[in-house]
């Protein structure tokens, strides 16, 4: 209790050491919080399910790799009746639901299940009960589940609601119970129902994600029994495909971490860089205090202190600073936290809650403690070895430390400017990366177009006749307008918007590749601005009774059919779809504008079986897209009026400008880029700070030898200069380590770049004349103070 008495007395009699070192660790611990929590919560948080950690998926393997993370149904079937392992299994599948009141529609997110699903994530529903077998089938009851939240937003949180029926996509649905407020999917979740209805529609039984619970085996035990069972489904059912094809188990949390698992990791050891940085900060300034305190250690010495109290003590100041930093830090912590939560893009929401909870308060008192051990054994162990006679002989107000204490200083602060230098490098990055994807041709003209997400639903649309004439009068109604150039609609996935529909395309009887399917209406490519580079758009002729034509992209044409393509048939659709006449050729596209362009067949809608269409639009939206003669934002009102007064009844979703849309798909991109710049922008102000004070002590330890150089008559200018060049060494030293560094570590940030590489001379380049210029401006002030040295004063001081 003495040592944290006396601590806190010398911390407050010196209030501008105590308030420096405390913010430099508050900012170097406060974001490091921040972060922590995101990474928890993504990455390491437990799925909010009991024994979680027992929850797999399922993957398609091809030559040992995962290729697909989807199963089919009757693999699910299969599995369900010759269980290999699993305690329960279940399988579901992201859809749409369209709830109709009255004559108005809403879209809310749904999900399809198989009737164990619940059971199997081991949660139960607050009212009502679970899906029965009976109902997990075709023919059955339609029967839903409501989320807690749709369920007080839909409906006041009535607990009558139970055994009420809804129009779920038109037909009448029985809801049978309510989840509970703490259950969340992995992805957001109002309506659930059962998968068994539409498992044997078209392609209702495809890209169904598997969840199963373990008993208490080996991930490699239950591996090797369902890796069994599925190889007696492929000979039976498959025997046509290729003997490295298997599956393989995973975690279920691997849903949720997917692709961003690489940048948040990223995200964190930039942040850490950053601590590192604050603490070399902390290191230096109490390195400096121990210099200036050296006649007091001295004296206490040589009154009989123990030098393990003078260490005791010291550290005891270190690490109350440290706590001191910590709890700045969380309040830091909590408002860094809420512009993160606000900043993220959609792909980094898991079901998990992110906040300061117990492990992030935990994370912060750890930090804080270690670095203030760790930080403060370095001007402890100089204290340790102090000569209380060198120390009294120094005399009063004369900071006392030996050549080793200065080159560490020095080491600290190369150490700073290369680890500051890694940072702005990825920043660097970053930053040209998004520059390139803006200035990316994405195929098409984005500006002055509005794209509104319509569903269709229910009886009056099961016709390809009916739907084609429902398109037709929402074009005639919005190209009404004098602010509207024209007006179409696509379906199966509009572009940047990440995915597309796929079905097979033939080309002479044969699959030649990956590809990708969209049907659209007249004028569309006109809409878009999509350039025909030969033959015709589509027309108000191609309808069912006229020849089938198609229009493919110029990627299309090139990779599959010798570069032309007009005249020749392809088969979309596999089966016994009719082949199709090429008709023209267009550019391509992007799907996501870093990514490279898939090719692409257009079928017109008129000639599109109707089964297709409410397939795909259980997966994607089908988009309204009108080009406008002005500024596109004043008329997303009018065509919002416009298609509700076509037909209200058609489910409306986001109306938004291309330009949005392409915005939104950056996002991600950005939010990573607007953290590295401001955890760059944060360590270089550290390492500026860390410069200066080393240089500060640099000119007070030379007094005089800086005095003597004045009074041999040495200028101003070479004063400065001496003290320049040597923060410009320590920071060159710094600058070399760091792009070394650099090279080795912005090697993971790979696969979020475009346009540049990990190497890029121009960004390395670039950040390291910034991080020397920063250094030079460090270095000016404590260069201009040797300047003013006084040899006379400083002579006689000696």
């Amino acid at each position: 209790m003495n040592d944290l008495r006396y601590a806190l007395r010398t911390l407050a009699k010196s209030p501008g050491f105590t308030v420096v070192a405390v913010l430099t660790l508050a900012l170097g611990i406060g974001p490091n919080t921040a972060i922590f929590s995101l990474v928890y919560g993504v990455l390491l948080k437990p799925l909010p399910y009991p024994e979680s950690d027992r929850l797999v998926g399922l993957a398609e393997t091809y030559q040992g790799n995962r290729s697909e993370l989807d199963v089919t149904y009757d693999e699910f079937r299969y599995l369900e009746d010759h269980n290999p392992v699993f305690q329960r299994l279940a399988v579901s599948t992201e859809v749409g639901f369209s709830v109709f009141t009255g004559d108005i529609a809403e879209r809310v997110n749904g999900l399809r299940v198989s009737k164990d699903f619940f059971a199997t994530l081991g949660v139960r529903p607050a009212l009502g009960r679970e899906f029965l077998a009976e109902e997990d089938q075709m023919g059955g009851a339609s029967v839903a589940i409501l989320s807690h939240g749709y369920w007080t937003r839909r409906f006041g949180g009535d607990p009558g609601v139970v055994g009420r029926t809804i129009a779920l996509d038109g037909r009448p649905t029985t809801i049978v119970g309510v989840m509970p407020a703490s259950f969340r999917w992995l992805s957001p979740v109002d309506v659930w129902s059962t998968v068994g209805q539409v498992a044997r529609s078209i392609g209702g039984g495809e890209n169904l994600h598997f969840v199963g619970r373990l008993p208490r085996v080996s991930y490699d035990q239950a591996h090797a029994r369902m890796q069994a069972v599925m190889a007696g489904f492929r000979q039976e059912f498959k025997p046509r495909l290729p003997p490295d094809v298997g599956e393989q188990l995973f975690p279920l949390r691997q849903l949720v971490v997917g692709a961003i698992a690489t940048p948040v990791r990223v995200l964190f050891g930039a942040i850490v860089l950053v601590l590192l940085i604050a603490c070399a900060n902390l290191a230096n300034l109490l390195l400096g205090r121990a210099a200036a305190r050296g006649r007091e250690l001295a004296v206490r010495l040589a009154l009989g202190a123990s030098r393990a109290r003078l260490v005791r003590q010291i550290l005891t100041e270190s690490v109350l600073l440290a706590l001191a930093g910590g709890a700045l830090g969380l309040i830091l912590a909590d408002g860094a936290l809420r512009a993160l939560l606000t900043l993220r893009p959609e792909n980094l929401t898991p079901p998990t809650e992110i906040h300061l909870d117990r492990w992030a308060l935990l994370f912060t008192a750890l930090t804080s403690i270690c670095v203030g051990i760790v930080f403060g054994l370095v001007p402890a162990w100089q204290a340790r070895t102090a000569d209380p006679h060198e120390g009294l002989r120094a005399g009063t107000g004369r900071a006392t430390s030996g050549a080793a204490t200065g080159r560490l200083r020095g080491a600290l602060v190369v150490s700073e400017s290369a680890l500051s230098l890694i940072l702005l490098v990825g920043a660097g990055l970053l930053l040209r990366t998004v520059a390139n994807l803006t200035r990316t041709d994405a195929g098409f003209d984005p500006r002055r177009v509005i794209a509104a997400e319509i569903w269709i639903t229910g009886s009056r649309y099961d016709s390809t006749a009916a739907m084609a004439a429902f398109y037709d009068r929402l074009r005639e109604r919005l190209e009404e307008s004098p602010g509207v150039r024209s007006a179409a609609v696509i379906e199966a996935g509009i572009p940047l918007e990440r995915r597309a529909g796929n079905l097979a395309v033939a080309v002479d009887g044969k699959y030649p590749g990956p590809t990708s399917y969209r049907t659209v209406t007249p004028r569309y490519f006109e809409t878009m601005a999509i350039p025909l580079r030969r033959g015709r758009d589509f027309s108000s002729g191609d309808v069912q009774a006229a020849e089938p034509v198609a229009i493919v992209s110029a990627s299309f044409a090139e990779r599959y059919l010798g570069g032309d393509g007009l005249g020749r048939m392809v088969t979309v659709g596999g089966g016994s779809a009719a082949p199709r006449r090429v008709v023209g050729v267009v550019g391509d596209t992007k799907q996501f504008i870093g990514a490279p362009v898939t090719p692409t067949a257009y079928v017109p809608s008129a000639q599109t079986p109707a089964g297709f269409t409410r397939l795909f639009n259980s997966w994607f939206p089908i988009h309204v897209v009108v080009r406008t003669a002005g500024g596109p934002a004043a008329l997303k009102e009018f065509v919002a009026r416009t298609i509700r007064a076509t037909d209200a009844r058609v489910p409306l979703g986001r109306v938004r400008t291309m330009e949005e849309i392409l915005s939104a798909s950056l996002a991600f991109h950005r939010f990573l880029m607007l953290l590295l710049v401001a955890f760059a922008g944060l360590a270089v102000a550290l390492a500026a700070v860390g410069i200066y004070g080393v240089m500060s002590y640099v000119v007070t330890q030379s007094t005089r030898e800086i005095g003597v150089r004045i009074a041999l008559g040495a200028q101003p200018g070479q004063v400065r200069g001496v003290v320049i060049r040597h923060g410009m060494l320590l920071a060159g030293i710094g600058a070399i380590v760091g792009v070394a560094g650099s090279l080795a570590l912005t090697r993971l940030l790979g696969s979020q770049l475009y346009g540049v590489t990990p190497t890029d001379a121009v960004t390395l380049g670039g950040v390291t004349a910034l991080l020397l210029f920063v250094a030079m401006a460090a270095c000016v002030i404590p260069a201009r103070r040797a300047t003013k040295v006084d040899p006379m004063v400083a002579l006689r001081y000696e």
